[in-house]
């Protein structure tokens, strides 16, 4: 995979990149926890939450392209006393699902984080098999739910990201 780079989302970002980026992620969610609602209903309501959230400093999306297509996003923050990394999203288009990307993406995001860490968290949907054993396997274990009991809050040891992928 050499073609494989990784760029900042710009803030404010743009209509066409915010476009591209539900894509994948409805592509995704399509097969892996349907909502029920049509693309343009999904849309309003991710559109509704993500780009307010962006205003604040803190949180981050990282675009993974190949060459010039964009292939997938992680989002993410780092809590204010960096303490804690907290994994909002990531997705790749289906063809680079196995393809040893989530790999890549730790390998350059880990030395661009504040070296002081000491948890990651994340929330998983409940449905979500393969989000739950990727999180697993990076030694994260569920703690709680969120308040709509539709996702498990996991939480676990940042050093231990570092070893697998520092």
């Amino acid at each position: 995979m050499t073609g494989i780079s990784f760029r900042y989302l710009q803030k404010p970002p743009t209509p066409d990149v915010l476009d591209e980026i539900f894509d994948i992620l409805a592509a995704n969610m399509r097969v892996i926890a349907p909502t029920g609602l049509s693309y343009e209903e999904d849309k309003a309501q991710w559109l509704s939450c993500v780009p307010p959230a962006l205003t604040k400093e803190a949180r981050q999306i990282l675009l993974i392209y190949d060459r010039d297509e964009l292939i997938g996003f992680f989002q993410y923050y780092v809590t204010a006393d960096h303490s804690t990394f907290m994994m909002e999203e990531i997705q790749f288009k289906e063809a680079y699902h196995g393809s040893g990307l989530f790999g890549d993406l730790y390998r350059y995001l880990l030395p661009r984080l504040p070296a002081d860490i000491q948890a990651v968290e994340a929330y998983a949907d409940k449905r979500n098999a393969k989000s739950l054993s990727v999180l697993g396997h990076l030694g994260l274990t569920v703690i709680g739910e969120n308040k709509n009991g539709i996702s498990y809050h996991l939480h676990g040891n940042f050093a231990r990201l570092k070893e697998k992928y520092g």
